[in-house]
């Protein structure tokens, strides 16, 4: 996902009682939109804008692939086994990611970066086509989290193999969506709801006095409607889905999810998985790699890691919808 940064301020009296007042800031960052909503009544807005202005800034230069010199394009470009020392933000970020590729037996890799582009999802270069089963091997050869050497003494990572790269586009998200919530926190707010691109962590209670509630969105590309709602009390959220973001050739259609396993789109059934996790940054990275992984063997982790997830996939004739038992408290009876 593309990591650049245009923040606006939008300040709404959402509920103006003599008891409550909040808030909403919106703005543009990561090829997306994000939005806070928050219990206004002794804090100022404007404040908590210009702190989660420097906030994404930072992380953008840091993590972006779209900024020539940001501290990932400098790794990228890297070309020896010299150990490159990461920033501190930027080091979280690797050492969840190296977790979450370890736990998924390679589910979800930071290095997918030439497939991705190759394929047409993340680069301007490259036209949508399907490449060949040689040129997919090629660039298998420069994909493997494992070719990342991890010093965590020295914070730096060399690369085992020269041309490989990272790509934090299916984690950062997440990430900033902790980032902002961390600063809502320290201008002492209880009450709150942050949202990147959907992906969401919320605190406390909405403006009617009630927990946050989020919809799951159904997997249709023509219109929105909800498939689920789930209340999130002091968690976050984070979907992964295969029906925004794709191509069609020859009548197959080509899904944004790439396996790094075998370097081509999924095929399977699963369209959607959302994954409930107290950090969005492991909620956006598991996401991900349950889609990969497929519904049977997203299910099995999900119940091994106590996860709270909600898998739909394509049924014979319809949706079928999948759900652990961790997700049942989360669910809105209607």
């Amino acid at each position: 996902m593309r990591l650049l940064l245009t923040l606006s301020l939008v300040l709404l009296c959402l509920s103006c009682t003599d008891e409550t007042q909040y808030s909403k800031i919106t703005g543009n960052t990561m090829g997306t939109t994000y939005s806070v909503i928050l219990e206004s009544e002794h804090v100022s807005p404007q404040d908590v804008y210009k702190d989660i202005e420097i906030e994404l800034k930072q992380i953008n230069q840091l993590m972006s692939t779209y900024i020539p010199d940001s501290e990932i394009n400098r790794f990228n470009a890297l070309q020896d086994a010299s150990c490159f020392r990461f920033s501190s933000k930027t080091w979280e970020v690797l050492l969840a990611a190296q977790k979450v590729y370890q736990e998924t037996d390679g589910a979800f890799d930071i290095t997918l970066g030439p497939l991705i582009s190759r394929w047409g999802f993340n680069a301007e270069e490259y036209e949508q086509k399907v490449p060949s089963d040689s040129e997919v091997q090629a660039l298998l050869s420069q994909v493997g989290t494992d070719k990342l050497e991890f010093d965590r003494v020295n914070q730096c990572i060399s690369k085992k193999h020269p041309s490989i790269t990272i790509n934090l586009s299916a984690i950062a998200k997440g990430y900033g969506v902790d980032k902002i919530a961390d600063i809502v926190e320290q201008h002492k707010v209880e009450n709150y709801l942050v949202e990147i691109g959907g992906e969401t962590k919320a605190k406390g209670v909405n403006p009617s006095g009630s927990v946050w509630r989020v919809a799951i969105e159904k997997p249709v590309s023509i219109t929105q409607q909800k498939m689920l709602v789930v209340s999130l009390a002091d968690t976050s959220i984070a979907t992964s889905g295969d029906y925004r973001n794709y191509f069609e050739v020859d009548g197959r259609r080509f899904s944004h999810t790439i396996s790094p396993k075998t370097g081509f789109p999924v095929t399977h059934s699963l369209t959607s998985v959302s994954v409930i996790h107290p950090e969005n940054m492991y909620a956006d990275a598991y996401a991900t790699a349950l889609t990969v992984m497929g519904s049977d063997k997203a299910l099995s982790f999900a119940k091994a890691h106590k996860l709270p997830v909600f898998l739909i996939r394509h049924g014979e004739s319809e949706l079928e919808t999948l759900q652990s038992t961790y997700l049942e408290p989360f669910v809105q009876q209607h």
